[in-house]
């Protein structure tokens, strides 16, 4: 029996059966399989059999064809484990058919913990495509694969110049990193479980025992340093790779890093930062993203098929991360460094990044629920703002917060965490999750970086829905900030200008996020209130602004005008001192 299992995107998993020696998948009815998205091709695949194996054979689909993210341009063999990606889908193969059975086994000499070699059957990876790493010849030879090896790379002739990198020692490296990870899956990030000391132990012998067999096959020479090559490979499999040193050093404050090429550092030089290029890569996409699931895994965000990775992680670090496929070719990875943890307003008032009156003005409408829109520039670490912000919320009220990973509000227990990236494993939309939470009752909702698929129920929240709500979204400035709202909540064009006018009504201060007027990472350069004018005109009546001085130091000044709805709060309790209003 072969099974053709189709896991949707935010909806429900099905099998349909394989059987005869072609299964087509595609938009068009025709097909074996009908997915009926825009993003899937008429005719975008074929599975079919092939001299005892089932192979995928893209048809020339617009958005491509990947197969554990690497994109289809031949046909190439499917095993019980992959994972093919056809637009929002992922179909995998199941079943007791022998054509789709675990990877053969070898065989490798490996020292046992008694110090004596024994030989010991270890599974490795199938043979590679023309995009992939080609098969190195002593794993082929273990699985019986022939050929001629007149083409062997030795380091005779593959010893890289000083400073150059290396493509034939990553190749290395990533089939012995896949052969251990193929035979140990406890390193797998997904797995689940610790990975024990035992576990580590039993992967580096693993890797001593493949090089030592590249060697005596003649892969390896004498002028390759395999004791630094070991190295490399085993904090790729274990640790964080090259990053490890790099995140520890109080200096770094960013490090950005695609693909195996070196990564660039940004140190803390003073007055000035520091960029340069370091002397540490990763030798592939594979142990790139192995480090990126790991560290994710470590601290509580990591999920199976997500693509889109973001968190704290270790030594003060904010990790932000596109694995493949996707839009980018590579794997990218960037992290940056906090200066503080920064959970309240008053942490980032201590940085410059707001005034003191500033900061009171909105712990103040915070308290009294009032409806807060922040508008922020793509330069600036808004998910660390809207941390700060969340920190200000009463430990009393219910809330309920929406971030792409759902880690937003993690530290505060009670709070309903909204994830907005979808997962294979959902089966109820994520309107009708939001609708069932907002219809218990909420006093504050939290949107971090709005989008479509929750814009719906932030107007709902801005209407009345929630006491309150505190919303943020990538915008120029506050009328672009009200645009990009309305526009995110509806497909009508004629109806954004109408939204924009509703917005400008239910939205009680308008906060503007940017590099400052200094040249500082993150600053409140502008809060604004809203206001309609008689016969409808929208008009931004600005309360605070970031300027420049005399001195050329940033100075936050009031310009007079007092938010109407401070009224409201003072009815409920809630003061906010007139002189912060002051010009």
């Amino acid at each position: 029996m072969l099974r053709v299992v189709v896991h949707e995107k935010g909806g429900r998993t099905q099998r349909f059966n394989f059987e005869g020696d072609h299964f087509a998948v595609g938009r068009e009815e025709d097909n074996d399989l009908v997915l009926d998205r825009v993003n899937v091709s008429k005719h975008h695949l074929r599975f079919r059999r092939h001299a005892g194996a089932v192979e995928v054979v893209d048809l020339g689909s617009t958005n491509g064809t990947y197969v554990n993210g690497r994109k289809v341009a031949e046909p190439r063999g499917v095993r019980r484990s992959d994972r093919i990606y056809v637009g929002d889908y992922i179909l995998m193969l199941e079943g007791d058919d022998p054509a789709i059975a675990p990877l053969e086994r070898g065989e490798l000499l490996v020292t046992g913990s008694d110090g004596k070699p024994a030989v010991r059957a270890i599974a490795v990876p199938p043979a590679s495509t023309a995009n992939d790493d080609p098969m190195p010849p002593h794993i082929a030879k273990l699985v019986g694969e022939g050929g001629d090896d007149s083409g062997l790379f030795t380091s005779a002739r593959r010893m890289p110049a000083p400073g150059v990198q290396s493509s034939y020692l990553d190749r290395i490296a990533n089939r012995v990193l896949q052969t251990v990870l193929v035979n140990h899956h406890a390193l797998d990030p997904l797995a689940p479980g610790d990975i024990t000391e035992g576990v580590k132990d039993e992967a580096v012998t693993l890797v001593d025992g493949l090089l030592a067999q590249m060697q005596q096959a003649g892969e390896i020479e004498g002028g390759i340093d395999v004791d630094a090559l070991r190295g490399t490979i085993v904090r790729e499999l274990i640790e964080y790779g090259p990053l490890g040193e790099l995140m520890k050093d109080p200096q770094v404050q960013e490090i950005e890093i695609v693909g195996n090429a070196p990564c660039r550092v940004v140190r803390d030089g003073g007055t000035t930062a520091q960029i340069e290029v370091a002397d540490r890569r990763f030798t592939g996409d594979r142990a790139l993203t192995l480090t990126i699931q790991r560290m994710a895994r470590k601290w509580g965000f990591l999920n199976e098929g997500a693509q889109v990775l973001e968190g704290k992680v270790d030594d003060g670090f904010t990790m932000y991360a596109l694995l493949p496929p996707s839009q980018v070719r590579h794997a990218v990875l960037h992290l940056r460094r906090n200066r503080t943890d920064a959970n309240s307003l008053n942490a980032l008032v201590d940085e410059g990044v707001l005034s003191s009156d500033m900061c009171e003005l909105l712990q103040a409408a915070i308290r009294g629920c009032r409806r807060i829109l922040i508008v922020a520039s793509g330069a600036t670490n808004l998910d660390r703002f809207m941390g700060a912000v969340a920190g200000e919320i009463p430990e009393e009220f219910r809330v309920v917060c929406i971030s792409d990973t759902g880690m937003l509000g993690g530290s505060r227990s009670g709070w309903v965490q909204v994830r907005r990236l979808g997962d294979v494993a959902d089966t109820v939309a994520l309107s009708d999750a939001l609708g069932v939470v907002l219809r218990g009752g909420v006093d504050m909702l939290v949107s971090q970086r709005c989008r479509h698929e929750d814009a719906a129920t932030v107007m709902d929240a801005f209407a009345g829905a929630t006491r309150g709500a505190i919303v943020s979204l990538w915008g120029i400035d506050s009328a672009h900030g009200l645009w990009r709202l309305a526009g995110l909540s509806t497909v009508a064009a004629g109806a954004i200008s109408a939204l924009m006018t509703s917005l400008a009504r239910s939205v009680d201060l308008l906060v503007r996020l940017s590099v400052g007027v200094g040249g500082e990472p993150m600053q409140v350069v502008e809060v604004i209130e809203p206001r309609i004018k008689d016969g409808g005109e929208l008009s931004h009546m600005p309360i605070f602004r970031a300027q420049r001085g005399e001195t050329g130091a940033t100075e936050f000044k009031a310009t007079g005008t007092v938010p109407s709805f401070v009224r409201k709060l003072a009815e409920a309790g809630i003061s906010v001192p007139t002189r912060i209003f002051k010009a």
